[in-house]
């Protein structure tokens, strides 16, 4: 390998080398300075018949005006009538059905009665045998359904409080996402149990728009973290002293739209995923992607930065190939020696 051709082939396959893992490198350290995807999950809980009807309406439309989708939690039999109480409401329901085939919106179930049982914790289902909490929540599933024409795929307990038995109950009766807080299996982002669950980040009642831009930037800049960010509200966090629509919040739900959109950084999507904004809202597209990770992310998040590392290994398997492939097709060949006269 000493002749002058071998020492140019072999400085050029070297060269090439260095280019192609210097290029790896450099977009592996984009995509971990904060440019990974992140998503924002609207949680709009508590909606049932005759519960902040107007408030109800003038939070959707902020979803419709800013096409910004949202997962709406049903409470399918909020008092103690018989029949489906979906039903039984006009206004409610005809709105409800109006709404039911736009994308922007899923129907998510919300628990059933949402009362609570009486607990040092609040909770409708927590400590309840397994065969009590599938026929209570099939009862509601089949409300929501025959109301609207739709399969709820998202389950919400009410007062973010199950236990493994909601989580099964519901896995059991089809519903592939749950919704609930980090406290019920200390998971913020994950799977269990083959059903994926996202706790809430953000409790809007609870929040200045300044608090939440503040939260949220947190959520961004941390490239380890989870990559959802669910913003629970209810229709009565829009009402006004006066019992009406309370006009400066729905304009800091409006507001703090528009900053999300403002940093580039976010998609809008719902627990489902059946639909996702690209880029920061305004086009769209069907079928969103997510990471299943078999991980279960806790509130420590989970470590990455391993991505680039087949890469590294791929292209350092080239550049010793690319060397001695040359090397074996250049290399000085030995010279029969002359035939002895």
């Amino acid at each position: 390998m000493g002749s002058a051709p071998a020492r140019k082939i072999v400085f050029a396959c070297l060269l090439v080398s260095i280019v192609l893992f210097s290029t790896v490198h450099v977009n592996a350290q984009g995509a971990e300075s904060g440019q990974t995807r992140k998503y924002v999950v609207f949680r709009e809980d508590d909606v049932t018949p005759g519960a902040k009807f107007a408030e109800l309406q003038a939070v959707n439309q902020v979803h419709i005006d800013k096409n910004v989708p949202v997962t709406m939690g049903i409470i399918p039999h909020p008092n103690a009538s018989a029949g489906n109480q979906l039903l039984q409401n006009k206004p409610f329901l005809n709105y409800m059905r109006s709404i039911a085939s736009n994308r922007l919106f899923e129907f998510a179930q919300h628990g059933y009665t949402h009362q609570s049982r009486g607990t040092a914790s609040p909770s409708e289902f927590y400590g309840l045998p397994y065969a009590v909490q599938y026929d209570t929540i099939k009862k509601g599933r089949d409300d929501i359904t025959q109301a609207f024409g739709v399969v709820p795929t998202t389950f919400i307990p009410p007062f973010d409080k199950g236990d493994n038995n909601t989580l099964k109950a519901a896995k059991a009766l089809g519903f592939m996402e749950y919704s609930t807080a980090f406290r019920d299996f200390n998971i913020n982002e994950g799977y269990m149990n083959g059903v994926r669950i996202d706790a809430v980040s953000l409790v809007f009642a609870n929040e200045s728009l300044q608090s939440m831009e503040s939260t949220t930037d947190q959520f961004l800049n941390d490239t380890h973290g989870i990559d959802t960010l669910v913003v629970l509200y209810h229709p009565a966090d829009f009402s006004g002293p006066d019992g009406a629509v309370n006009s400066e919040r729905v304009k800091m739900l409006a507001d703090y739209i528009d900053y999300l959109e403002g940093t580039g950084r976010v998609q809008f999507t719902k627990l489902d995923r059946t639909w996702t904004t690209e880029g920061s809202g305004s086009s769209s597209s069907s079928g969103a992607s997510t990471s299943e990770a078999s991980s279960i992310l806790t509130s420590n998040g989970l470590s990455g930065g391993l991505g680039a590392l087949p890469l590294y290994a791929s292209f350092g398997l080239i550049a010793f190939a690319c060397i001695g492939f040359f090397w074996f097709i250049a290399r000085p060949r030995r010279q029969p020696p002359p035939k002895r006269l």
